[in-house]
């Protein structure tokens, strides 16, 4: 069992001495090292020897930080798989009644309170993050599928919904053919499908930026919870 002042040290060792933040990681690293550290008292070792030869096992300070970006990039990796899992629960999943409930809500409100331009400005930005959000996820898909000799199981694979990915594309192309193929030859969708793909859009986005929230919420839970002291 090591002492408070070992404890700190080894804190201070891996918060000041080797400039680590996450503190996710800092958990995992001051278990492992606590562990690694005890076991090696256990054989008769100093402190400050063990201390030194754990790090120099995880490559210095220079392994460490490499190792925090190396946990940065799967986390951000997983929070987007879990994104997209909850985007296709909107879709395909548990929660449809939920987008059906906001398509007809906006499209209530765009029908008949003449909030069209309001709603459409407000999540102005809203468009263009979503929509490379998507091409992203195309690309992606694209680049496993050519990375894993044609194999379509492995590009399905990548998190994505395709319900989702289809039918934003779909209306999207709609409406740019629409405002710039159509228009050339003084044609135009009607009005009442033009409404509809643009509320489409609109719930389309908000159902991604609710995935959003309520992934960075279990993913806040999940951190909050790991760092609650466990009962005995």
């Amino acid at each position: 069992m090591l002492t408070p002042t070992q404890l700190t040290a080894i804190d201070q060792h891996l918060r000041k001495e080797n400039w680590l933040l996450n503190e996710d990681l800092l958990s995992e690293l001051t278990d492992h090292y606590i562990n690694g550290i005890s076991d090696r008292l256990a054989q008769g070792m100093t402190f400050e020897m063990a201390l030194r030869e754990l790090h120099t096992g995880f490559g210095g300070r220079k392994g460490l930080l490499k190792m925090e970006e190396e946990y940065q990039v799967q986390n951000y990796q997983k929070l987007g798989q879990l994104e997209w899992q909850l985007i296709r629960s909107f879709m395909d999943g548990s929660r449809r009644p939920i987008t059906a409930g906001l398509f007809i809500g906006l499209y209530i409100l765009n029908t008949y309170f003449g909030v069209e331009d309001m709603v459409k400005t407000g999540l102005a930005v809203a468009f263009l993050f979503v929509t490379s959000s998507v091409l992203f996820s195309i690309a992606k898909s694209i680049f496993f599928f050519y990375k894993n000799r044609n194999e379509v199981s492995q590009a399905v694979m990548q998190p994505s919904s395709p319900v989702f990915v289809i039918a934003y594309l779909l209306s999207m192309s709609l409406l740019l053919v629409n405002k710039y193929g159509l228009a050339k030859y003084g044609l135009s969708l009607p009005a009442l499908v033009m409404l509809s793909l643009q509320t489409l859009l609109e719930t389309l986005c908000l159902v991604y930026y609710t995935a959003i929230v309520l992934s960075l919420k279990q993913v806040l839970r999940k951190s909050l919870n790991s760092r609650l002291p466990k009962s005995a």
